[in-house]
């Protein structure tokens, strides 16, 4: 018997989700997120913090904004325009991170995090943390549970990424728990 290839069943890679890529110019990466995300400005990223009721979260994300607006370094926004996903990149300075060194970026974070929860009075739980590199990149990711202990709940996810001399934080806000491993391994950091 003899099979075409074209007849041959394909596997599925574990990398093939539906996306688009973004690109971020001023910093040639292009990220490659769900289709259903769109990139929004800074503008309006304000505008959508103004809508939210008055609260400690609202202040705190309004701080969370203005430290991220005025520090060093490009930032971009993506909204989930069915569901209230927001995700931002921010640009650093380079910093080729280690395994070791990443222990001391999950320390950081967990504490920002304990911090943010005390402040609006809810319960930061740590989901997960792993390190990953090739030659060329790393990848250090921190998952968190923010709930109040009812009907309140919330998940922050970081990734760290040290690339072909840049290093940037991409930092996931959502109601529910995806994980976007695949797409942030389609990343393209030129």
């Amino acid at each position: 018997m003899c099979f075409s290839c074209e007849n041959a069943p394909k596997k599925k890679s574990r990398n093939d989700v539906p996306g688009d890529y973004f690109t971020l110019a001023d910093d040639h990466i292009k990220l490659f997120l769900p289709a259903y995300f769109r990139e929004f400005s800074e503008l309006e990223y304000a505008a959508l913090l103004d809508q939210l009721p008055d609260s400690e979260e609202k202040e705190m994300e309004l701080k969370r904004f203005n430290y991220l607006k005025f520090s060093k370094g490009n930032i971009y926004y993506f909204k989930d325009v069915a569901s209230s996903t927001l995700i931002s990149l921010k640009m650093g300075q380079f910093l080729p991170f280690t395994r070791e060194e990443s222990a001391y970026l999950l320390g950081v974070l967990s504490n920002s995090c304990s911090a943010y929860g005390n402040a609006l009075n809810l319960n930061c739980e740590k989901l997960s943390a792993g390190y990953s590199d090739t030659k060329r990149t790393k990848v250090f990711k921190a998952n968190f549970k923010l709930t109040n202990g009812q009907d309140f709940e919330s998940f922050n996810t970081v990734y760290f990424v040290s690339s072909n001399y840049k290093t940037f934080a991409i930092n996931i806000f959502s109601n529910t728990n995806k994980n976007y491993n695949s797409f942030i391994e389609k990343l393209i950091v030129n």
